[in-house]
């Protein structure tokens, strides 16, 4: 049976969480940063150029998120350091994010339109370009994977006609195994898509460090991207521009995306197909 998003995100109660009769945990602690370090520090180390001689200069990004915040914290180093290179990237979103909260029984009013308008503002410091938003049911990814799947292969088709040759494009998701269903279901439509296209495939974490297994076969190459201090900036930019994640959303509540998690996006990590040249 698969477990649902709320079942991640309510674990048992985390003693640093907000305390007292009317405290409410929105989100359950996870692994202290250590737990996945030496499996990152024993990972290779490569920078932007390498990447991109792994696809062809110029190569162009396109970037699939499960929730507004999902492309910003797991790669928005990468989406800024590319695009400092002077190549396209461009974001698709399956859902608005809007049932966030809906876990502890609350869901404020106007919620859809602020996320939205949070990712927006994101992408505008990644100067990453917003794509389609399919309007998808947050938290309910698996129930319409067809749908996905098939909204996915649209997306991809109509960008390989408008760009040309497919070695000219990459598709980022997040990881297939990251621990969020909504991600898993991302990762398995764009991998899906990617490889009938025979378009190269990389992926990212979002709580995959956080509430993964550091021991997880990942089915590829986990690599540290090198990002400069304009890239780091970018992405504490981009991820304040989420205050409906990163701070509470009600008095006495704890934040959708706690600063336990963000302290284990403190380098880029990306998960390379596991054949090809080496990075």
């Amino acid at each position: 049976m698969r477990r649902r998003r709320d079942e991640r995100l309510a674990p048992p109660r985390d003693p640093a969480a907000p305390s007292g009769p009317d405290a409410t945990v929105v989100t359950g602690s996870g692994h202290h940063v250590d737990v996945w370090r030496r499996r990152a520090a024993a990972s290779p180390q490569v920078d932007v150029a390498a990447l991109r001689d792994l696809v062809g200069e110029g190569a162009e990004l396109l970037i699939f998120s499960a929730h507004p915040d999902d492309e910003t914290i797991g790669a928005g180093r990468l989406l800024a350091a590319w695009r400092r290179s002077g190549a396209r990237a461009a974001a698709v979103l399956a859902t608005a994010g809007e049932a966030c909260v809906d876990h502890v029984g609350a869901r404020p009013p106007g919620l859809v339109a602020r996320r939205l308008a949070e990712w927006a503002a994101a992408l505008a410091v990644l100067d990453v370009e917003p794509g389609e938003t399919y309007g998808l049911p947050d938290s309910g990814l698996e129930d319409v994977q067809h749908s996905l799947d098939t909204a996915v292969a649209t997306t991809l088709a109509a960008t390989l006609a408008q760009g040309g040759p497919a070695g000219r494009l990459v598709l980022l998701a997040p990881h297939p195994l990251d621990p969020h269903p909504d991600h898993q279901a991302v990762g398995r439509a764009v991998a899906a898509a990617g490889a009938r296209a025979g378009v190269p495939v990389w992926h990212f974490g979002v709580w995959l460090t956080y509430w993964g297994d550091p021991a997880t076969d990942l089915g590829g190459r986990l690599v540290r991207v090198r990002a400069e201090e304009a890239d780091d900036r970018a992405w504490r930019d981009a991820v304040d521009c989420f205050e409906s994640q990163t701070a509470p959303l009600a008095e006495g509540w704890g934040a959708v995306v706690p600063p336990e998690m963000l302290a284990h996006h403190d380098q880029q990590l990306l998960v390379l197909p596991a054949e090809g040249p080496a990075a």
